[in-house]
């Protein structure tokens, strides 16, 4: 049911459709459900390659488009670009030796360290450039490396909105959603655009200071003032790990006027919640959910991993979080699909 206190207050905004809750999600109440507004296609802006990866991978990464590359062992090489299927691609690596080399030199370039005692790692390299290395180990017989390319340029909503990630009422929302410091979760699949519509909603923040919590630092943020905390994993010794709870908690003692979590997926989205609840105003993160509908069984998953009932950790979320923002592709474009309210 729509809260039929909310109003639009700028009369240019369409009024948006009341929908029905759909089976399965009673927390969930539908505001926008979108049109066809032809979907995001932003233009190619590429980063500067580092020299850190080498001139077979830089090589790879240089190719028209390019934004994935998934290397499953030394001979098979997949590659996407913006938003198109899966493309195979000659592989440049001659051995296994040779890619594990490289994926722990990746790594190292990072902070981080990779070797059969932590046969996984996340690196992120000059900021543009976000790298998954798994070593060959008892887990698979190969080195699995996946590289993603973030655009150098950060496109605002407006740019967003220009090339068709949503429309002018929906530009209009998101505004007043930042201005009004009203808390979101913006919602989708791996690709799909969170952490792009995420940045271009903290660059309306100019004067606050934000303070992100992140894995791996990709929001990167250009302007305003900007803090990313990124967690830390244990030393060779297994002492030493920092994870996204306690970076929460940190956060909250280094008075940000917003904080966000670049993606929730375990015990920081309940000390997030916690803190949305006491005062903490116009903060955000992003979960990985399959639809609009899904994100509440998310939620209630996360909590049962902490022995708590779903009800509790739900009713905690719709205390905490106004709006839920989702986003998805359609035909190889990105867009948002729904705006809505937990109820």
């Amino acid at each position: 049911m729509i809260n039929p206190r909310y109003r639009f207050p700028q009369s240019g905004i369409a009024r948006p459709q009341s929908l029905p809750p759909e089976a399965g999600a009673p927390f969930l109440s539908t505001y926008i459900r979108f049109g066809d507004c032809g979907g995001c296609r932003v233009g190619d802006s590429r980063p500067v390659i580092p020299e850190i990866l080498g001139p077979k991978l830089s090589g790879l990464l240089a190719l028209p488009g390019v934004t994935d590359l998934l290397i499953n062992g030394h001979e098979q090489v997949w590659l996407q670009r913006a938003g198109g299927p899966l493309e195979s691609a000659p592989s440049p690596f001659e051995s296994e030796d040779e890619l594990a080399r490289l994926a722990q030199v990746l790594v190292a370039s990072a902070g981080r360290h990779l070797d059969q005692a932590n046969p996984f790692a996340d690196a992120s390299i000059a900021g543009t450039i976000r790298v998954h290395a798994s070593l060959a180990s008892a887990c698979h017989p190969k080195t699995l490396l996946s590289v993603r390319v973030h655009l150098d340029r950060h496109f605002g909503l407006a740019e967003l909105q220009a090339s068709g990630m949503f429309g002018e009422p929906e530009l209009q929302l998101l505004r007043q959603i930042i201005g009004r410091r009203e808390n979101f979760l913006i919602a989708g699949g791996a690709g799909a655009g969170k952490t792009t519509l995420l940045r271009a909603m903290l660059a309306e923040c100019r004067g606050d200071r934000v303070i992100a919590v992140e894995d791996v630092a990709e929001i990167g943020l250009q302007v305003g003032h900007f803090i990313s905390l990124q967690t830390r994993q244990p030393n060779i010794e297994g002492a030493g790990e920092i994870g996204l709870e306690k970076l929460v908690r940190e956060a909250l003692r280094m008075r940000p006027d917003r904080i966000v979590v670049g993606e929730v997926r375990g015990p920081e989205l309940l000390v997030m919640v916690q803190a949305l609840n006491t005062g903490h105003r116009g903060g955000g993160a992003t979960i990985h959910a399959n639809s609009f509908e899904s994100v509440v069984d998310r939620v209630g998953a996360i909590g049962w991993q902490r022995g708590l009932a779903a009800p509790e950790v739900i009713a905690q979320v719709k205390s905490a979080i106004h709006w839920l923002i989702f986003i998805g592709r359609e035909q190889g474009a990105r867009r948002i699909l729904k705006i809505g309210r937990f109820q």
